[in-house]
């Protein structure tokens, strides 16, 4: 049985559970922002299990996903169908456009919204729940990355808005909720008002089928051509010094202390995304250090592969420098594959690692001075990432020695890999971290309804800024209520495009038409559509461009 897709109404408020009403979630956000494509990037994976979760095991009687894509959305619609739900829980997603929001808004209760991200949709949808909601309910978004000058400018907009003491971000590890203290500090100089929210340090998960899931090592290692009796050492993530780790030190180490010192044969496996520049570079540090008999690259490969890759592996070496990191999806995966861990103390690699029971954590040095502090907000993103990572140094001998004593101790490796397991069954599963959520979902829900609704600094969002406002003169012409316009009588067989058919839609394009069969000035159509104003003035004006109404 498949979702009801409603683009115009989501059910009614006339649905009740037991002892109250509907506990209605809403969302705004596209979980599924690259669509269908693979998911390599730790955000778009993290937001994919997310949702995936939240419907698996969720306590909603309701959920309501919209965004500005009706592609996007149908995508989503689509990719439920996968996610193995039962019936009954389908029929609990409902589905709606930005144009339908507002009266959705207005007649139905909500409990939340929360949003895949913060600082692009927190502070807009704050002026819409203010114009529109009928209760008071809390937005929450979560952090990934924090790193980059947009950060900023995000920061900046949420003081602005300042938002309601019910809101919260969701910080994804203690380092990047103080980073986010930092940015909001930051933000509330520029904008001249403080965030009135809360930070509140939650986790991201690990999709329950994936912890349950066992790869095959011997396929795998066959088809890697790496040795039964290797111990193989996994580097797991995107391959660049600009976005993830410099794999620079980490080879030199490889090559001068692990490989000659290790008692057993040993193999590194780089699995992960890369562009063609930067497996140039790192193929090149491979031949320059002779280390080609013992590494194996295996770029860009399907995510179905993962479990393979993972079960081909012993040991997770992961020396992150870069601050483009803020949680670690792979070290749980890692973890949950029975692999022990060997990490930098960075950022959150320091919530996942418990030191010397499921892994090692290996000290990090930072440069306490920046040389081009000055010229942050002028720099590339990806170059001022590099700069960032060229100034963060992972003790070299603590990461030989910890991997050596991994590699050389079967029972250490097989005590921290049951550890992991243990903690991840424990604590990092979705459908244990979804839970949590909807706890801190339930306590900011009862201090919405304690407080009420809260308005914006304005009445208007300051930074609606759109087409209208600032390109009206491009056009040497503007439609006036007295013009007169007529059908051209000819046929309605282009169809608009999907993004905009919440706006044109098939019956107000044909009212139109009808209406100005003999002319009809553009006030008595606008009048007259059973639409509102603005979606028949943007109609008429569409007719026009594809010759179905001509101006008199």
């Amino acid at each position: 049985m498949a979702s009801r897709l409603l683009w115009s109404c989501c059910g009614e408020v006339s649905f009740l559970r037991a002892g109250g009403p509907m506990k209605r979630f809403g969302t705004v956000f596209p979980f599924l922002e690259a669509g269908p494509q693979s998911r390599h990037l730790g955000r778009l994976v993290a937001n994919h299990d997310f949702a995936k979760a939240l419907l698996t095991y969720g306590t909603f009687d309701e959920y309501l996903f919209s965004n500005t894509s009706a592609s996007n959305l149908k995508t989503f619609a689509d990719t439920t169908q996968q996610w193995g739900l039962s019936d009954e829980r389908r029929l609990r997603i409902r589905y709606a456009s930005y144009v339908d929001l507002p009266d959705l808004l207005h007649r139905q209760s909500f409990h939340v919204f929360h949003l895949g991200g913060w600082g692009a949709f927190m502070p807009g949808l704050h002026y819409i729940r203010a114009r529109y909601a009928s209760n008071p309910w809390p937005i929450t978004g979560v952090t990934h990355s924090l790193n980059g000058r947009e950060v900023i400018d995000h920061a900046a907009r949420i003081s602005h808005a300042a938002m309601a003491p019910y809101d919260a971000i969701f910080c994804t590890s203690r380092d990047g909720r103080e980073a986010m203290c930092k940015l909001l500090a930051g933000g509330a100089a520029i904008a001249g008002r403080s965030f009135a929210g809360r930070l509140e340090h939650l986790p991201l998960g690990i999709d329950d089928e994936l912890a349950d899931c066992t790869g095959n090592r011997e396929r795998a290692r066959a088809r890697l051509r790496i040795a039964t009796d290797a111990v193989v050492l996994l580097v797991l993530g995107r391959m660049t010094p600009c976005q993830k780790m410099d794999l620079g030190p980490l080879l030199r180490t490889f090559a001068q202390q692990i490989v000659p010192k290790s008692p057993r044969p040993v193999c590194l496996l780089l699995a992960g995304n890369a562009s063609p520049e930067d497996l140039r570079l790192l193929k090149a540090s491979i031949d320059r250090y002779g280390l080609e008999p013992h590494v194996k690259l295996q770029a860009n490969f399907p995510l179905e592969q993962k479990a393979d890759v993972l079960a081909a592996a012993d040991i997770l070496v992961s020396p992150v420098d870069n601050t483009q990191e803020t949680f670690g999806l792979s070290l749980l995966e890692a973890m949950a594959a029975g692999l022990p861990v060997v990490a930098s103390r960075f950022d959150g690699y320091k919530d996942l690692v418990d030191d010397g029971v499921d892994g090692f954590l290996i000290d990090s040095y930072a440069s306490p001075s920046d040389p081009m502090e000055e010229w942050f907000d002028l720099l590339d993103p990806n170059i001022a990432q590099l700069f960032q990572s060229q100034g963060v140094a992972i003790d070299p001998a603590q990461l030989a020695a910890r991997t050596l004593q991994l590699i050389g101790d079967d029972g250490l490796r097989a005590s921290m890999a049951a550890a992991g397991r243990s903690k991840i069954g424990r604590d990092y599963r979705w459908s244990r971290v979804i839970a949590r959520y909807e706890s801190v979902w339930d306590q900011l829900a009862a201090e919405a309804a304690r407080v009420g609704i809260v308005q914006g600094p304005t009445t208007a969002n300051p930074f609606n800024l759109g087409p209208a406002a600032v390109f009206s003169h491009y056009a040497s012409h503007a439609l006036r209520p007295d013009q007169k316009v007529t059908a051209t009588r000819q046929a309605l067989d282009d169809t608009p495009y999907t993004e905009t058919v919440p706006i044109l839609r098939p019956a107000l394009l044909h009212a139109l038409l009808s209406g100005a069969r003999d002319g009809a000035s553009v006030d008595a159509l606008v009048g007259s559509a059973d639409a509102p104003p603005d979606h028949a003035w943007y109609a008429l004006t569409w007719l026009i461009k594809y010759g179905l109404l001509t101006v008199d």
